[in-house]
């Protein structure tokens, strides 16, 4: 095993010295007509197929390359304001079609986009130029119960809760056809260390994980960031997804659940291993040192009345539309958060600097989303229903939100291809290391 994982380290080397330079992300549009070009240039190997469509009529097509007996599937846009995963599967299919040896008993599988009505709604921000103002102005990030990455079925009281997205099952039943040996599903932050979360653990994995990022720049090891916070530890910026049944499920109105079982939890009944590579956007220059549980309190206290004010203009609006309700379950978890800190300032031990500059990073993406996404909401309305002082003091407290954040964090983008890099290398590790 010592000297397989030798092996595909160097191999990974020197395909992340393959990633083409630049900083824009292609659109889902563009994305989709590259990988058909690949499929129009290669007809024997490749081939562009439909696999359903969305809740709003968009397709949703699949590259497969190759014929190995060991399907590897790549998901892009689990999430539609994580677009790095566009610019991955733009590399990697390239690569699959380019290089015999990455063929070798495998297959690929490439969905550009498993939600391309959401990533519509982020299109004036992700193909741009990187700005943190630009990016939550025109941000969506959809409730919980919409994403077909979490609306897989689960047991729910006496039977079982379907979301019936159209989406998850076009996904579920691509899951079903391959039997897939690995998923990859890209994704990415905005701030903190990449990390990545598996189905389960695989000799010689993690660390191989951790190497890839590390070789990036992008070294992982810190505290766990909020998504993950408790569950196992396989290995630096390495965590197990526990089990649906051991996940909270939050019920606010005691009717349906806000959100389901994960796709990795639905593909364990084919033994697929599931990958989730996370890599930051943003780098950030302030460091944080240890300090007292108060500490953790004030950002507690902070993030709390930050949600509150937006909480309030949201009501003042009055709206039900995709992004009011997608503005109130980022409040919702924000609620969820703070508690957390709370419960953790109890404890008398010090505060790690790591562990501050992950809550640091939790309260500026979960005031600016939800302040983003309420705007949004006014802003869809039109004039006649949204009352102009609730959207300018959204579009005020946005603009400071924002402002703040580059100031205290001193943030500057991490170079697309090192994000690119960590992600492709992953999905190759992922497929090499489970043969």
């Amino acid at each position: 095993m010592a000297d397989f994982l030798s092996g595909l380290d160097d191999a990974l080397a020197r395909y992340a010295e393959l990633v083409p330079a630049g900083e824009l992300v292609p659109s889902v549009e563009k994305l989709t007509r590259g990988l058909r070009e690949v499929a129009r240039r290669a007809p024997g190997l490749c081939r562009m197929r439909r696999i359903g469509s969305s809740r709003q009529g968009r397709a949703l097509d699949v590259l497969s390359v190759g014929a190995g007996r060991r399907p590897v599937l790549v998901v892009g846009g689990p999430h539609p304001n994580e677009p790095v995963g566009y610019a991955t599967i733009a590399f990697l299919a390239e690569l699959a079609a380019a290089l015999p040896e990455l063929r070798d008993g495998v297959s690929w599988h490439f969905l550009p986009c498993v939600d391309p009505d959401g990533a519509a709604l982020n299109a004036e921000w992700t193909s741009a130029p990187l700005d943190l103002h630009t990016e939550h102005r025109h941000f969506f990030r959809p409730a919980l119960a919409e994403q077909p990455e979490w609306t897989f079925p689960i047991p729910w009281r006496q039977g079982v809760h379907r979301f019936d997205l159209p989406e998850q099952q076009a996904l579920a039943h691509l899951v079903d056809e391959l039997e897939p040996a690995a998923i990859v599903s890209l994704h990415n932050a905005e701030f903190g260390e990449p990390f990545f979360v598996v189905s389960r653990d695989v000799p010689g994995l993690a660390a191989q994980l951790a190497a890839v990022a590390a070789r990036h720049g992008l070294p992982v090891g810190g505290a766990a960031p909020s998504d993950v916070v408790g569950w196992p530890v396989l290995g630096d910026g390495v965590y197990r997804m526990p089990p649906i049944e051991e996940l909270v499920i939050r019920d606010h109105d005691q009717q349906a659940p806000t959100y389901g079982a994960h796709l990795a939890h639905y593909a364990t009944r084919h033994g697929s291993l599931t990958l989730l590579p996370e890599v930051p956007r943003w780098h950030t220059g302030t460091r944080f040192d240890s300090g007292s549980p108060a500490a953790l309190t004030a950002l507690a206290r902070a993030l709390a009345a930050e949600s509150d004010e937006v909480n309030r203009l949201l009501e003042q609006a009055g709206h039900d539309d995709v992004f009011a309700r997608a503005a109130a379950d980022t409040l919702a978890v924000a609620d969820t958060v703070a508690r957390t800190w709370l419960r953790r300032a109890e404890d008398s031990t010090p505060v790690t600097g790591v562990e501050l500059a992950e809550a640091h990073y939790g309260r500026v993406v979960l005031t600016l989303r939800s302040s983003a996404m309420a705007l949004r909401s006014t802003a869809e309305a039109g004039p006649d229903r949204a009352a102009p002082h609730v959207r300018a003091q959204l579009e005020k407290v946005l603009a400071e939100r924002a402002d703040r954040c580059r100031r205290r964090l001193r943030i500057r983008p991490v170079e697309l291809r090192r994000l690119v890099a960590v992600q492709a290398c992953a999905a190759l590790a992922a497929a090499t290391i489970t043969r």
